[in-house]
C-alpha cells in the first residue's frame, strides 16, 4: 500500500465496493465485513451519507446507495445512452398527454428517476432527477421487477426488509407482487394508482436493449381524476417505451 495514500479514503471506498455485493447493509454487517472498529464505521458512513453516495432508511436502519455514484459510474453508458435516445420521445409524450413524463432505473430496491420531461399546464406531479421509490410502489418499478431489470425481482423476493407502504393502497404482500409480475410481463405495462401518493396515478412500461434486456421504465404521472381515457394512455405510454426500444438495436 503506497505510502502517500490517505487510509480513511481507501476505508470509505471499500466501505461503497460492500454494495455491489449486497444493495443494503447495517453498521454492525459493515464492521464485521471490513474488520472496522464500530466507531470508525460510524464515522465513514455519516461522512459518505453527508456527502450524497448513500442513505439510512430510518425504518430499518439500513444504508442504500443513492443515484450519486451510479451516476458518476455509468454516465457514459445506461444513464448517457437513454438521455440521448429517450429524451425527445419522452418529451414528444409529455406534450402529447401535457403531463409529466419521467424514465426510471433499478437500483438496489428503489427506482430512480435519470430522465423527465415536464408538463406546460401549471399543475402537474413531476418527480426530479435523483428522485427514488421503493419498487414495488410505482409503475416503472414494477415493470423493472417484472423483467427482473438489474437483478432487482431476485433481491426484492429474497430480502427480508419490510417494504414501505406509502399509502393504503400500496401492495406490500409479496405473493400479491408475484402475481402482480405474471400480469404485467403479459400486458406489457403497469399502474400505480394512489399507491405513492393519494390522487396520483402513474402509468408505466419497460424499456430494453439491443439483447432484450429491460434497461429502464417509462411513466407518465398524472392525477386521478385528470384521467378521462385510460386506455389511450396505455397505447401511448407503450409506444413511446417501444419506440425507445427500438432506438438501442441499431
Amino acid at each position: 500500500m503506497s505510502t502517500g495514500s490517505i487510509q480513511s479514503v481507501l476505508k470509505a471506498l471499500q466501505m461503497l465496493d460492500l454494495f455491489a455485493i449486497a444493495p443494503g447493509w447495517n453498521m454492525t454487517d459493515i464492521s464485521k465485513e471490513l474488520n472496522y472498529p464500530t466507531s470508525t464505521t460510524h464515522r465513514l458512513l455519516l461522512t459518505l451519507e453527508e456527502a450524497g453516495y448513500i442513505h439510512r432508511d430510518i425504518q430499518s436502519k439500513m444504508y442504500y446507495l443513492t443515484i450519486k455514484p451510479y451516476l458518476i459510474g455509468s454516465k457514459t453508458e445506461i444513464v448517457n445512452m437513454l438521455e440521448k435516445l429517450a429524451l425527445a420521445s419522452i418529451r414528444e409524450l409529455a406534450q402529447n398527454l401535457n403531463e409529466s413524463v419521467n424514465v426510471s432505473i433499478a437500483l438496489g430496491l428503489n427506482a430512480v428517476t435519470v430522465l423527465k420531461a415536464d408538463a406546460e399546464r401549471q399543475f402537474s406531479a413531476v418527480p426530479h432527477v435523483g428522485d427514488k421509490r421503493q419498487l414495488h410502489a410505482t409503475s416503472v418499478g414494477k415493470c423493472l421487477l417484472a423483467y427482473n431489470s438489474n437483478g432487482c425481482y431476485d433481491h426484492l423476493m429474497k430480502s427480508n426488509e419490510l417494504l414501505k407502504s406509502y399509502t393504503p393502497n400500496t401492495i406490500i404482500e409479496k405473493k400479491t407482487i408475484e402475481k402482480m409480475v405474471e400480469i404485467i410481463r403479459y400486458q406489457g405495462f403497469a399502474t400505480d394508482h394512489e399507491e405513492v401518493e393519494v390522487g396520483l396515478t402513474c402509468i408505466g412500461a419497460p424499456i430494453f436493449d439491443q439483447l432484450g434486456n429491460c434497461i429502464a421504465a417509462v411513466s407518465v404521472s398524472m392525477p386521478t381524476f385528470r384521467i378521462t381515457d385510460k386506455e389511450a394512455v396505455i397505447s401511448q405510454v407503450i409506444k413511446t417505451a417501444g419506440k425507445i426500444s427500438s432506438k438501442f438495436k441499431f
